[in-house]
Protein backbone atom coordinates (compact mmCIF):
# COMPACT_ATOMS: atom_id res chain seq x y z
CA UNK A 1 0.00 0.00 0.00
CA UNK A 2 0.92 3.48 -0.82
CA UNK A 3 1.29 4.97 3.08
CA UNK A 4 3.30 1.79 3.98
CA UNK A 5 5.71 1.56 1.60
CA UNK A 6 8.51 3.71 3.26
CA UNK A 7 7.47 1.76 7.05
CA UNK A 8 10.07 -0.71 8.28
CA UNK A 9 9.96 -2.18 11.82
CA UNK A 10 7.28 -3.69 13.43
CA UNK A 11 4.82 -4.98 12.28
CA UNK A 12 6.75 -5.00 9.08
CA UNK A 13 9.25 -6.95 7.77
CA UNK A 14 10.82 -7.96 3.93
CA UNK A 15 11.47 -11.25 2.28
CA UNK A 16 14.29 -11.21 -0.23
CA UNK A 17 13.81 -13.27 -3.74
CA UNK A 18 15.45 -13.70 -6.33
CA UNK A 19 13.96 -13.19 -10.30
CA UNK A 20 12.86 -16.99 -11.01
CA UNK A 21 9.33 -18.60 -10.97
CA UNK A 22 8.70 -19.51 -7.33
CA UNK A 23 8.76 -16.16 -6.50
CA UNK A 24 6.20 -15.57 -9.05
CA UNK A 25 4.43 -18.73 -7.48
CA UNK A 26 4.04 -17.42 -3.87
CA UNK A 27 2.96 -14.04 -4.86
CA UNK A 28 0.17 -15.53 -7.25
CA UNK A 29 -0.92 -18.19 -4.60
CA UNK A 30 -0.46 -16.52 -1.62
CA UNK A 31 2.13 -18.62 -0.06
CA UNK A 32 5.56 -18.61 1.75
CA UNK A 33 8.19 -21.41 0.90
CA UNK A 34 10.35 -23.25 4.11
CA UNK A 35 13.34 -24.27 2.81
CA UNK A 36 15.00 -27.34 4.47
CA UNK A 37 17.96 -26.54 6.63
CA UNK A 38 20.56 -28.30 4.29
CA UNK A 39 20.11 -26.22 1.41
CA UNK A 40 20.27 -22.80 3.43
CA UNK A 41 23.18 -21.23 2.05
CA UNK A 42 25.28 -20.95 5.47
CA UNK A 43 26.38 -25.00 5.58
CA UNK A 44 26.56 -24.26 9.51
CA UNK A 45 22.63 -23.08 9.67
CA UNK A 46 20.93 -25.34 12.18
CA UNK A 47 23.42 -28.11 11.96
CA UNK A 48 22.68 -30.78 14.32
CA UNK A 49 26.30 -31.12 15.39
CA UNK A 50 25.56 -28.25 17.68
CA UNK A 51 23.16 -30.35 19.83
CA UNK A 52 24.93 -32.27 22.86
CA UNK A 53 22.86 -34.73 23.91
CA UNK A 54 23.56 -35.84 27.36
CA UNK A 55 22.72 -38.09 30.35
CA UNK A 56 20.33 -40.44 28.46
CA UNK A 57 18.53 -42.11 31.71
CA UNK A 58 16.73 -45.35 29.64
CA UNK A 59 15.16 -46.44 33.12
CA UNK A 60 13.59 -42.88 33.21
CA UNK A 61 12.89 -42.93 29.52
CA UNK A 62 10.71 -46.06 29.92
CA UNK A 63 8.84 -44.84 32.87
CA UNK A 64 7.82 -41.90 31.11
CA UNK A 65 7.06 -43.64 27.87
CA UNK A 66 5.01 -46.11 29.30
CA UNK A 67 2.70 -43.20 30.74
CA UNK A 68 2.48 -41.91 27.33
CA UNK A 69 2.28 -45.13 25.21
CA UNK A 70 1.38 -48.07 28.21
CA UNK A 71 3.02 -50.72 29.44
CA UNK A 72 2.43 -53.27 26.92
CA UNK A 73 3.89 -50.90 24.05
CA UNK A 74 7.07 -50.36 26.41
CA UNK A 75 7.33 -54.44 26.90
CA UNK A 76 7.54 -54.62 23.03
CA UNK A 77 10.03 -52.23 22.65
CA UNK A 78 12.21 -53.43 25.21
CA UNK A 79 12.03 -56.53 23.52
CA UNK A 80 13.31 -55.26 20.09
CA UNK A 81 15.78 -52.75 21.47
CA UNK A 82 18.66 -53.21 24.10
CA UNK A 83 19.22 -49.93 26.38
CA UNK A 84 22.30 -49.25 23.78
CA UNK A 85 20.51 -49.52 20.75
CA UNK A 86 17.65 -47.17 22.34
CA UNK A 87 20.18 -44.53 23.15
CA UNK A 88 21.51 -45.26 19.46
CA UNK A 89 18.08 -44.83 17.76
CA UNK A 90 17.48 -41.25 20.19
CA UNK A 91 20.83 -40.20 19.26
CA UNK A 92 20.42 -40.70 15.15
CA UNK A 93 16.86 -39.45 15.35
CA UNK A 94 18.02 -35.75 16.40
CA UNK A 95 19.05 -34.92 12.64
CA UNK A 96 16.12 -36.33 11.28
CA UNK A 97 13.87 -34.21 13.83
CA UNK A 98 15.58 -31.16 13.21
CA UNK A 99 16.09 -31.68 8.84
CA UNK A 100 11.72 -32.34 8.62
CA UNK A 101 11.90 -28.75 9.79
CA UNK A 102 11.38 -25.78 7.63
CA UNK A 103 13.06 -22.55 7.46
CA UNK A 104 11.62 -18.89 6.33
CA UNK A 105 14.07 -15.71 6.69
CA UNK A 106 12.91 -12.36 6.42
CA UNK A 107 14.54 -8.78 8.02
CA UNK A 108 13.09 -5.53 9.06
CA UNK A 109 15.66 -3.84 6.61
CA UNK A 110 13.80 -2.54 3.29
CA UNK A 111 15.81 -2.04 0.31
CA UNK A 112 18.52 0.45 1.60
CA UNK A 113 20.75 -3.04 2.96
CA UNK A 114 22.30 -3.55 -0.60
CA UNK A 115 23.80 -6.71 0.38
CA UNK A 116 20.50 -8.44 0.78
CA UNK A 117 19.47 -7.75 -2.66
CA UNK A 118 22.99 -9.03 -4.40
CA UNK A 119 22.62 -12.01 -2.44
CA UNK A 120 19.32 -13.00 -2.52
CA UNK A 121 17.39 -11.30 -5.05
CA UNK A 122 20.31 -11.87 -7.70
CA UNK A 123 22.15 -8.77 -7.74
CA UNK A 124 18.90 -6.84 -7.88
CA UNK A 125 17.32 -8.21 -10.58
CA UNK A 126 14.94 -10.19 -8.20
CA UNK A 127 12.64 -8.51 -5.77
CA UNK A 128 11.55 -7.70 -1.93
CA UNK A 129 8.32 -8.38 -0.72
CA UNK A 130 6.74 -6.12 2.50
CA UNK A 131 4.92 -8.06 4.84
CA UNK A 132 2.74 -6.88 7.84
CA UNK A 133 2.63 -9.27 9.96
CA UNK A 134 -0.17 -8.10 11.92
CA UNK A 135 -2.41 -9.13 9.27
CA UNK A 136 -2.03 -13.06 9.48
CA UNK A 137 -0.71 -13.35 13.36
CA UNK A 138 -1.24 -17.31 13.25
CA UNK A 139 0.98 -17.68 10.30
CA UNK A 140 3.92 -15.08 11.87
CA UNK A 141 3.54 -16.91 15.39
CA UNK A 142 7.06 -17.40 17.00
CA UNK A 143 9.09 -14.96 14.69
CA UNK A 144 12.34 -14.60 16.59
CA UNK A 145 15.34 -12.81 15.61
CA UNK A 146 19.12 -14.60 15.61
CA UNK A 147 20.98 -15.28 17.72
CA UNK A 148 24.70 -14.16 16.05
CA UNK A 149 27.38 -15.36 18.07
CA UNK A 150 31.28 -15.32 17.49
CA UNK A 151 31.80 -19.15 17.59
CA UNK A 152 28.62 -21.26 17.54
CA UNK A 153 27.98 -23.12 21.22
CA UNK A 154 26.96 -26.16 21.52
CA UNK A 155 22.93 -26.63 22.82
CA UNK A 156 23.35 -29.51 25.50
CA UNK A 157 20.35 -31.81 25.95
CA UNK A 158 19.13 -33.36 28.79
CA UNK A 159 16.27 -35.43 27.51
CA UNK A 160 13.12 -35.09 29.81
CA UNK A 161 14.48 -31.97 31.20
CA UNK A 162 15.44 -29.02 28.26
CA UNK A 163 14.59 -31.03 25.40
CA UNK A 164 12.05 -28.56 24.26
CA UNK A 165 15.96 -26.30 23.79
CA UNK A 166 16.60 -28.35 20.69
CA UNK A 167 14.84 -25.39 18.97
CA UNK A 168 17.29 -22.92 19.76
CA UNK A 169 18.97 -24.86 17.00
CA UNK A 170 16.88 -22.68 14.22
CA UNK A 171 18.01 -19.36 15.86
CA UNK A 172 22.25 -19.85 15.88
CA UNK A 173 24.37 -18.30 13.31
CA UNK A 174 28.20 -16.78 13.54
CA UNK A 175 28.15 -13.21 13.82
CA UNK A 176 29.64 -12.49 9.97
CA UNK A 177 25.94 -12.74 9.57
CA UNK A 178 24.60 -9.95 11.64
CA UNK A 179 24.67 -7.55 8.87
CA UNK A 180 21.37 -9.38 7.62
CA UNK A 181 19.29 -7.93 10.96
CA UNK A 182 17.60 -11.34 10.43
CA UNK A 183 14.23 -12.97 11.86
CA UNK A 184 13.47 -16.20 11.16
CA UNK A 185 10.06 -18.09 11.03
CA UNK A 186 10.37 -22.22 11.65
CA UNK A 187 7.45 -24.62 10.81
CA UNK A 188 7.36 -28.41 11.59
CA UNK A 189 7.42 -29.21 7.92
CA UNK A 190 9.61 -27.48 5.37
CA UNK A 191 7.25 -26.79 1.76
CA UNK A 192 4.80 -24.37 1.18
CA UNK A 193 2.80 -22.60 3.93
CA UNK A 194 -0.46 -20.23 2.82
CA UNK A 195 -1.01 -17.37 4.36
CA UNK A 196 -3.67 -14.41 4.73
CA UNK A 197 -2.87 -12.14 1.15
CA UNK A 198 -4.04 -9.42 2.71
CA UNK A 199 -0.16 -9.71 4.57
CA UNK A 200 1.55 -8.97 1.51
CA UNK A 201 1.53 -5.15 1.50
CA UNK A 202 4.25 -4.35 -1.51
CA UNK A 203 6.46 -5.74 -3.68
CA UNK A 204 9.58 -3.75 -4.46
CA UNK A 205 11.26 -4.66 -7.72
CA UNK A 206 15.15 -4.05 -7.94
CA UNK A 207 17.15 -1.64 -10.10
CA UNK A 208 18.23 -4.34 -12.39
CA UNK A 209 15.41 -6.50 -12.51
CA UNK A 210 13.68 -6.80 -16.47
CA UNK A 211 10.77 -5.30 -18.29
CA UNK A 212 9.83 -8.81 -18.62
CA UNK A 213 10.19 -9.95 -15.50
CA UNK A 214 8.48 -7.00 -14.01
CA UNK A 215 5.55 -7.69 -16.64
CA UNK A 216 5.56 -11.46 -14.98
CA UNK A 217 5.17 -10.19 -11.25
CA UNK A 218 2.07 -7.88 -12.41
CA UNK A 219 0.51 -10.95 -13.65
CA UNK A 220 1.01 -12.83 -10.91
CA UNK A 221 0.04 -9.91 -8.78
CA UNK A 222 -3.59 -9.47 -10.68
CA UNK A 223 -5.59 -10.72 -7.66
CA UNK A 224 -3.76 -8.73 -5.20
CA UNK A 225 -5.56 -5.29 -5.64
CA UNK A 226 -4.24 -4.18 -2.20
CA UNK A 227 -0.62 -4.47 -3.32
CA UNK A 228 1.69 -1.78 -5.01
CA UNK A 229 4.66 -2.51 -7.35
CA UNK A 230 7.55 -0.76 -7.49
CA UNK A 231 10.91 -0.53 -8.97
CA UNK A 232 13.95 0.95 -7.12
CA UNK A 233 15.87 3.27 -8.73
CA UNK A 234 19.97 2.90 -9.06
CA UNK A 235 21.02 4.67 -5.72
CA UNK A 236 23.11 7.80 -5.98
CA UNK A 237 23.43 8.64 -2.85
CA UNK A 238 24.27 6.49 0.47
CA UNK A 239 21.06 5.20 2.53
CA UNK A 240 18.69 6.88 0.27
CA UNK A 241 16.11 4.79 -1.47
CA UNK A 242 14.17 5.99 -4.55
CA UNK A 243 10.92 4.04 -6.06
CA UNK A 244 8.97 4.57 -8.90
CA UNK A 245 5.23 3.02 -8.64
CA UNK A 246 4.49 0.97 -11.77
CA UNK A 247 0.88 -0.44 -10.30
Amino acid sequence: MLAEIEKSGKPYLFRYRPDNDFTLDEIENSYIYFQKRELLNDPFDSTPNLIELKNIDIKKLFKAFEIIAGKKQIEYIKEKLSPKQLEQTIRESIPNFINKHGIACFSMLPGINMPLLTNYANNHKGLYLQYNMDLDSDFFKGLRFMNYQKELKKIPIELLENEEDIFEIFYLKQENWAYEKELRLVKENFGRHNLNKNALRNIICGYNCTENYIEKVLKANKLNEHVSVWKMEKPSEHNRLKLDLIK
